[in-house]
């Protein structure tokens, strides 16, 4: 589980939609489980997580969330549903740490 396995970035982005009104978003991330999680930047400073149920095709839009040190940006379905997160800017910081911990 997302919640479990980057839990200071759960928390993070949790808090942030919470504080955004974005509540439903905030909320489906409890169950949201991890089911890729891979770099995208030669100096590993940027990541992109899928959660299960994620499809390409069936993305709406993304939205950025989170502290200023990074970026993170909220991928949604045309279903509102949350299918995963991209982590951009991330170098030198605990949770590019992190990130490399969990998504090799």
């Amino acid at each position: 589980m997302f919640k479990e396995k980057l839990a200071d970035l759960f928390e993070e982005v949790k808090t942030s939609l919470i504080d955004e009104g974005e509540k439903s978003f905030a909320k489906q991330l409890d169950t949201c489980e991890i089911q890729s999680c891979s770099s995208f930047a030669s100096d590993n400073s940027a990541f992109t997580i899928e959660f299960v149920g994620y499809n390409s095709n069936e993305i709406q839009d993304t939205f950025p969330t989170g502290n200023a040190e990074y970026t993170i940006m909220v991928t949604y379905s045309t279903k509102n549903k949350v299918i995963g997160l991209e982590v951009i800017g991330c170098e030198n910081t605990k949770l590019q740490q992190q990130l490399l911990v969990s998504c090799t």
